[in-house]
């Protein structure tokens, strides 16, 4: 899998439910397809996103994405206000199964709910080959945040397939366009335009998976499991934590500190369920300079099994 030391631009994805009431925002129009890897493992792949203005324009971005499947899947940015309308496209080769995509945090109807009939007793909101399903999203006011979309009927008994590779993250900006962070001692509030490089790192089991996206290029790069990460010395980073599986973590990064979301206390690590997440933002080496500082699970048997890697702060120069 990859480790490199990636220093590219990214640009993070939010999407938001679908009934809720907005007065503005974008219409994000997605194509997603879920795939088999040759590992054996399941993907989501970006095949299409357009952005519609109010206007009507419309403007292509699939660019920003990797051209194949990964682990997580393509980060979904949006910003409060937005709208989605997301196609899921069944290319899970050898198998009939329906898949799906489960949403956290946004808005939608219960025919965007990503599970089958049996549960949500309308229909069955699933893929099937060569049977798309569209589902609607509306990032009302007050979902800012990054949140999980993964897979809800795929194999037995119907419940998903997250477990094999199917989730992916969606972050929707707040409208204001800042966030509260700890900077130069100080907590303050931060462009998130001034905002260099954005790292997801989900704790599966004992292995994290990360997804970076640089908001310097506007690419987005799978780094699959444990990777190094990379950042000048004084760049602005915004991390992206989220449990996934049956086990629970410590998140720990070194040398550097940052405030608790929606609190004015000041961490170097927390807890992390399933499906858990925290976001923070981090002055890349503030206080402590360049280094290859380490981040880990702060579970013993976790970090004894490899569940580790490291941000690796390079001089300005």
């Amino acid at each position: 899998m990859l480790k490199n030391i990636l220093f590219i631009g990214w640009a993070v994805f939010t999407a938001l439910p679908a009934f809720a009431a907005t007065d503005s925002g974008k219409t994000h129009l997605i194509t997603l397809k879920a795939a088999r890897l040759d590992s054996g493992q399941l993907a989501y792949q970006m095949l299409s996103h357009k952005i519609r203005d109010e206007s009507g324009s419309e403007q292509n971005v699939t660019g920003r994405y990797a051209k194949e499947p990964s682990i997580p899947g393509p980060a979904i940015v949006m910003t409060e206000g937005d709208k989605a309308e997301v196609t899921l496209v069944h290319g899970i080769e050898g198998s009939n199964d329906p898949v799906s995509i489960h949403v956290h945090g946004v808005h939608y109807k219960i025919d965007s709910d990503g599970t089958m009939k049996i549960l949500n007793k309308v229909a069955d909101e699933a893929a099937f080959p060569g049977k798309p399903y569209t589902y609607k999203w509306t990032a009302a006011p007050g979902t800012a945040g990054a949140w999980p979309y993964h897979d809800h009927t795929f194999g037995n008994p119907k419940l998903g397939a997250e477990d094999k590779g199917l989730y992916g993250t969606l972050i929707v900006n707040p409208k204001s366009g800042q966030i509260p962070a700890l900077i130069d001692g100080k907590i303050q509030q931060v462009d998130l335009k001034d905002i260099k490089r954005e790292f997801i790192l989900w704790m599966h089991e004992t292995t994290f998976w990360g997804m970076e996206v640089n908001n310097i290029v506007n690419r987005q790069v799978p780094l699959w499991t444990n990777p190094t990460l990379g950042a000048r010395e004084g760049e602005l980073v915004r991390f992206h934590v989220i449990g996934l599986g049956t086990a629970f973590h410590t998140f720990h990064l070194h040398a550097h500190r940052w405030i608790q979301p929606g609190t004015t206390h000041i961490l170097d690590t927390f807890n992390v369920g399933p499906i858990q997440r925290e976001s923070f933002v981090v002055k890349a080496g503030e206080g402590v300079g360049p280094g290859h500082w380490h981040y880990h699970c702060h579970v013993l048997q976790h970090m004894q099994s490899g569940m580790m890697g490291a941000f690796m702060v390079v001089g300005s120069k």
